[in-house]
Parts: structure tokens; sequence; C-alpha cells
């Protein structure tokens, strides 16, 4: 297991770029909240769910549709997060 946060992000970004979905998805999670030193960034972390749902993550997708329904990053649409 990672002993600080440079470990683990470094971990995920080894994930990351081999494209596995769920290391992507949760780097899409890392920007929404500003974790591990990343930038908070509400519209990074769409465009890495995006690509993450589009590799297959279906928990990509349910993000995705809090992010439409909260406007988290997008515009809000209420009707595409249902």
């Amino acid at each position: 297991p990672p002993q600080n946060d440079d470990e683990a992000l470094d971990m995920v970004m080894k994930r990351v770029a081999a494209r596995d979905p769920e290391a992507i998805r949760h780097l899409g999670d890392l920007h929404l909240n500003g974790a591990y030193g990343l930038e908070e960034s509400k519209s990074r972390a769409f465009e890495l769910l995006t690509e993450a749902a589009e590799l297959g993550s279906s928990r990509a997708l349910l993000k995705m549709g809090m992010a439409y329904y909260n406007g988290w990053g997008v515009a809000q649409d209420k009707a595409k997060g249902i």
C-alpha cells in the first residue's frame, strides 16, 4: 500500500497510463475534490469521467449522471442526470 499521497497518486497515474478505466474514473474523482494535491477542476473531472465511461466504466457513467444533475463541470441538465 502507498505510504503517502504522492505514492498513491503515482500508483493511480501508472494505471491511467495503461488506460485502466477505473483508474481514469478515480483520477476524475480526485480532480472533482482536489485531492492528493491536484487542482480541483470539475471540468477536468468530467473529461476524465467521459473517457472512463467510453472505456467501459459503469461507475464513471454514474458519476457523469451526477455531474449532469448537479452541474459539476458541465451545464446542469437534470434530464441527462436521471
